[in-house]
């Protein structure tokens, strides 16, 4: 089943916590309905190549070492920065959570 991408608002959120350097939590699910979550990852860009838009995100393995993943958006059903700062930055899809 193919989803769409996010749409234009959620993803001026991401451009946001691109922009302002803010860690987020994101959930994912993938074709299985399995759903996996990222915590306190650094998003740096968000690209569509070949008609699939991309998160990329640092992470940190379990050895401390960085990881360079990238995210499908249609994937994403939940995300949220992990501080207070303005804009909030937090975004659920209702009918998956």
């Amino acid at each position: 089943m193919n989803k769409p991408p996010l749409d234009c608002n959620t993803q001026d959120l991401l451009e946001a916590a691109i922009v302002q350097k803010r860690r987020l939590s994101i959930t994912c699910e993938n074709t299985v309905g399995q759903h996996m979550t990222y915590d306190k990852v650094l998003p740096i860009d968000i690209r569509s190549s070949h008609g699939i838009e991309q998160l990329t995100i640092l992470t940190t393995d379990n050895e401390g070492g960085i990881l360079k993943l990238a995210i499908n958006t249609s994937q994403i059903i939940a995300f949220s920065a992990l501080d207070s700062l303005k804009p909030v930055i937090e975004f659920t899809i209702k009918a998956k959570l």
